[in-house]
């Protein structure tokens, strides 16, 4: 499962969870509501705060679309991820994604407090 929001509109910061198995096509359905989000906001470039505290594990055939997804959010203007995750199984799921894709903006948090003080109070770059 996957959900999205703004958190933080004056600093477009954008929410994404992701709990359970998640499937492949949810990773489109994801992006889909994203992109909505995006488009709305005022000027381009936007934070993420993800969070993966209830997510079981990513299966192979999803992996690939998430690759594919963290090179999307990039170009579609994503400044940082700030990355919420309690399994050490995810954390190194992501740290193999983050080299497929190329993604180098990406921090990791213990809480939602955590990464969302890190994307409120730091300035990108």
């Amino acid at each position: 499962m996957w959900s999205v929001q703004v958190i933080n509109p004056e600093r477009k910061i954008l929410g994404l969870s992701w709990s359970g198995l998640v499937q492949p096509h949810e990773v489109a359905e994801a992006n889909a509501s994203l992109e909505v989000h995006i488009r709305a906001l005022p000027t381009p470039g936007f934070d993420l705060l993800v969070d993966m505290q209830e997510l079981l594990a990513w299966p192979p055939e999803t992996q690939k679309e998430i690759v594919a997804h963290q090179r999307w959010l990039t170009q579609r203007g994503m400044r940082r991820a700030a990355v919420v995750t309690a399994s050490s199984l995810t954390r190194m799921q992501l740290k193999r994604t983050a080299r497929e894709s190329d993604h180098r903006t990406e921090r990791q948090f213990d809480t939602v407090g955590d990464a969302l003080f890190f994307l409120e109070t730091t300035e990108p770059g």
